[in-house]
């Protein structure tokens, strides 16, 4: 019976101490009790320490987030601990034996500070470390916010795609998806659909490089939060414009060979160039990017109007792109729409073709300029243009 009850104070007494201990309220040296925690709250000579588990009311204005170790008199008084009488407080970078460890990415928003899992966070002070690091961080959760008392930087931002956390990019803007500050990057592998800062804006064909918050949908998407996390670094260096890949600037001197709406073909490459005015013939020095499905004008100047090609009548070179110019000798029409043109210059002469969607028509003695390819038509030589804009009579 006596070894029973001798059992169950042994018992009381070890959970009496775990208590302790979980507090951090232990008996000093002085004979007092000592308290371990880290500043929550001060102000008005008033400042609040927290354990993990308990606070202390302490008559002193401490620094948040500081931790701190109290020898004195610590009581009880309406449900809340309060130093009384005469103590003394120490400073320390101790961690608190209730201390939690949270591993995630710093950030910072506007004047706040965060800590992304991708959780977000809420840390009561700022950290020293860049923006976008990777960290472990020693601390204790209090109200809303966590408390960091201790950290260890684990490596940098980088420019690994995880879904909510930071990612450094850097490439080349090819173009909008929306407003002036959602701009489309390719750093070198894939498209990265960028929300830049409200009347942010980066124009196409620059490198840039920033930092911003992954978010991974049908298509990489990144945040960027402040206009100090973007960083444009101009102009790629140009390459030959038949050599440019996407995301590269392209230049070299080109012939208009046909005109679309919105875009142009060109005889020195196979993408289509768009961003500037032009027609069909016209030579033009161009500096323009590569998109991935065109090129975009960067800088594309006229370096000779169509006007002054040489008249290739007499030189038929057939899937050469060429000027011509004649007499008009003779026109038949079929029935179906189609026509045709004898042109004659001196001694040498083609056929013009005259389908019925050129909107052209032409009548015997008209002088006529046209701009297009040699071919052939029932054996004869023949010239055949894209549109009735690279048709002219009369005097062109």
């Amino acid at each position: 019976m006596v070894q029973k009850k001798l059992l169950q104070v042994v018992l009381i007494v070890g959970v009496l101490l775990s208590a302790a201990a979980m507090y951090s309220v232990a008996p000093g040296d002085n004979g007092g009790e000592v308290f371990f925690g880290v500043c929550v709250k001060s102000g008005g000579g008033y400042s609040i320490l927290f354990n993990g588990s308990r606070t202390v009311l302490v008559p002193s204005n401490l620094e948040i987030g500081a931790v701190y170790r109290i020898w004195g008199k610590v009581e009880e008084r309406e449900g809340f601990l309060r130093v009384s009488g005469q103590y003394r407080i120490e400073k320390t970078d101790e961690i608190p034996p209730l201390a939690v460890s949270i591993e995630g990415a710093y950030w910072k928003k506007g004047e706040n500070a965060y800590l992304l899992t991708p959780d977000w966070v809420d840390l009561a002070t700022p950290l020293n470390i860049p923006k976008g690091a990777r960290v472990v961080v020693y601390g204790l959760e209090y109200g809303s916010k966590f408390y960091p008392v201790k950290y260890s930087v684990l490596k940098n931002a980088s420019g690994s795609f995880e879904d909510g956390m930071p990612v450094l990019v850097k490439g080349v803007v090819l173009g909008y998806f929306g407003a002036k500050n959602e701009v489309i990057v390719w750093n070198g592998k894939e498209k990265v659909y960028v929300y830049l800062p409200y009347n942010h804006s980066v124009g196409i064909g620059k490198t840039i490089e920033l930092l911003g918050r992954a978010r991974l949908t049908s298509r990489v998407n990144v945040y960027v939060d402040s206009s100090e996390d973007v960083r444009v670094l101009g102009y790629p260096e140009a390459v030959p414009i038949n050599e440019a890949s996407t995301g590269e600037i392209g230049e070299g001197i080109c012939t208009v060979v046909k005109s679309g709406k919105s875009d142009f073909t060109l005889n020195c490459t196979d993408l289509n160039l768009r961003g500037v005015r032009a027609r069909t013939g016209d030579t033009l020095k161009v500096k323009a990017l590569n998109t991935g499905s065109h090129l975009l004008c960067i800088d594309c100047t006229l370096v000779r109007p169509r006007e002054e090609l040489p008249n290739e009548i007499c030189n038929p070179k057939e899937g050469g792109f060429s000027k011509i110019q004649g007499k008009v000798e003779w026109v038949r029409l079929y029935k179906n729409g189609f026509g045709i043109a004898n042109v004659t210059n001196g001694s040498c002469w083609v056929l013009l073709k005259l389908p019925k969607s050129l909107g052209v028509s032409l009548r015997e003695g008209e002088q006529v300029t046209a701009y297009g390819f040699f071919t052939t038509y029932q054996g004869r030589t023949a010239f055949e243009v894209a549109s009735g804009d690279d048709v002219c009579s009369g005097n062109c």
